[in-house]
């Protein structure tokens, strides 16, 4: 997939992201889009800030090394008017601003799709495709053809409202990471199919893997009480391995619509697997009550054998369980195959959110200008980030030479990405691991720095797991629907939601027969849900343009 995009796309170079400062102390009513007499243009927006963003010694986000080349270079001046610690509360924060009247800062991102909705109905954010035709480059108007469903979140009767903040595609997508070293020491294979798993699991819970003669492990780390499909202890591959559809997902049936995963047959199999499990010990017994945060603590105290998790994982919680047990080899492997040879894993979003703009922004073609120099340096095709995006940050000049070394770097390295609006180094969807898996595979070196720090840096067990997740493609359920809650999602969505997962985690349990799911199916369908599909496939039709 790299291949062909890369040739489509060499000769230009992309752009999707935004630059930011912080003074919380501003309101977001005095912000506003301005031009200064030497020309410099000033912008404004809000945004979250995590807690791990770090700065150099008297640096925020409205003074650092990519504010001060946005100015000198762009001639755009970037003005964070407040910050969040973290979506709910800047969501809020957006809220509030649209509630009260106050005026919206130039550009910002939203993934609330009914803020999206609301922002776009209330009339105080702007369509944005004459400006995409009139100010994109054209290899950003190649990655806009190339996924128009990115837009679909926040289009309207027929008209775009936003530009899509991309996901690496399938960058959170997972696969298994097992215990290599008790593998070895139970003389036991990798899993090439469910059956296979089941006997490692059944050796890694009675055949004492860790040797200290107690039976306390388990084979599979799990979280299910944000639902069975999620980003790490995931669940998805069980259900992926009985049909093609995920719990909590909708997606395209054999006839193109929409339906909802959850209420498929396929998914009682995947319920009744994971009762068999529990029954055995396989799962944490308090399986149903734990989140991905908590999920993982089996794992990380290594009581537990197997996780699904993404290839970033190879950072964290993987890094934890190396450490908290000496001696621990942790692999990263393919998802098995069910018992008909299918396969199927949870496939991440195509994008985290939707960058909007103020009625009264004055300056796309600025913006536009801004986005494409940040994918410039993801391209390798930027006459300002040549060796990295900021020297003494993440990479200095040692005898005419780049050096990436982090113990080189005064003060230690600091990652500039984090500076720009989209909260790191902007990407397309698939082009990351498409990269690693033609790295991995041919054994190269770097050619510049986005490889050295966005790739290499994050270590072999990464890359291999990448590549594995990447080889695996095929096999994503994606949720087909990104747009806002219908009007039946917003009277009984939480009902229902409430509904499933008890449901499921009494089937689980061994609470509720499994009967119980075609009962839930029944009362899904005449609770609300019948209608929502028919929502859901209204709004698929008319973003897709039919009708």
């Amino acid at each position: 997939m790299l291949k062909k995009f890369l040739a489509t796309l060499a000769a230009t170079a992309l752009a999707v992201g935004m630059l930011a400062g912080c003074t919380d102390n501003e309101s977001a009513s005095s912000g506003g889009s301005s031009e200064s007499k030497d020309g410099k243009v000033t912008i404004t927006t809000v945004r979250t800030l995590k807690d791990d963003t770090k700065f150099r010694n008297g640096e925020d986000l409205n003074n650092n090394p990519i504010t001060r080349w946005s100015e000198k270079e762009l001639g755009i001046k970037w003005k964070t008017l407040w910050t969040a610690p973290n979506d709910e509360q800047y969501h809020n924060k957006i809220r509030l601003a649209l509630s009260s009247g106050q005026k919206l800062p130039d550009v910002f991102k939203v993934s609330d799709g009914q803020l999206i909705n609301d922002l776009i109905r209330s009339g105080k954010v702007m369509p944005i495709d004459e400006a995409i035709e009139k100010y994109a480059s054209p290899r950003l108007k190649e990655i806009f053809n190339q996924f128009p469903e990115a837009f679909y979140s926040a289009t309207v009767d027929g008209k775009r409202y936003g530009i899509p903040r991309f996901s690496g595609g399938n960058g959170s997508d997972s696969l298994l990471w097992i215990r290599k070293d008790w593998l070895d020491k139970l003389e036991l294979q990798p899993p090439k199919t469910i059956e296979d798993l089941e006997k490692i699991m059944d050796a890694f819970v009675n055949k004492d893997p860790d040797g200290n003669g107690k039976k306390d492990t388990i084979g599979l780390t799990l979280a299910s009480k944000n639902g069975l499909a999620t980003w790490l202890a995931d669940g998805s591959f069980i259900f992926g391995a009985y049909g093609n559809y995920e719990p909590g997902s909708w997606s395209k049936d054999e006839d193109g619509s929409l339906v909802y995963g959850s209420v498929q047959p396929s998914i009682k199999k995947g319920l009744e697997k994971l009762h068999e499990w529990y029954e055995k010990g396989y799962l944490d017994q308090e399986v149903g009550i734990l989140d991905e945060q908590t999920a993982i603590k089996s794992f990380v105290a290594g009581k537990s054998g197997i996780i699904s998790a993404p290839p970033w994982a190879s950072g964290w919680p993987i890094t934890d369980a190396l450490k908290n047990n000496p001696g621990a080899v942790v692999e990263p492997y393919p998802l098995p195959s069910g018992p008909d040879g299918k396969i199927g894993r949870r496939g991440e979003g195509l994008v985290t959110g939707m960058f909007l703009f103020s009625k009264d922004f004055k300056h796309m073609d600025k913006f536009f200008e801004y986005l494409d120099e940040a994918f410039a340096y993801v391209y390798n095709d930027s006459k300002y980030f040549k060796y990295g995006l900021a020297e003494g940050y993440d990479y200095v000049m040692k005898d005419g030479k780049t050096v990436y070394d982090d113990k080189e770097i005064p003060g230690g390295r600091l990652d500039p990405g984090t500076y720009f609006i989209t909260e790191a180094i902007p990407t397309v969807p698939y082009m990351l691991y498409d990269l690693v898996e033609e790295m991995y595979t041919t054994k190269r070196q770097p050619k510049n720095a986005y490889e050295y720090t966005r790739i290499v840096s994050l270590g072999d067990s990464f890359m291999k797991a990448a590549t594995i997740v990447n080889e695996q493609n095929q096999y994503r359920i994606e949720n087909e629907f990104t747009g806002p809650p219908t009007k039946t999602m917003q009277k009984r969505s939480e009902f229902l939601t409430k509904m499933e997962r008890e449901t499921f985690a009494n089937i689980i349990y061994g609470r509720a027969p499994l009967s119980a799911f075609d009962e839930f199916v029944k009362k899904w369908e005449e609770s609300g849900g019948k209608e929502m599909t028919k929502e859901v496939n209204e709004w698929y039709q008319s973003v897709k343009g039919e009708k």
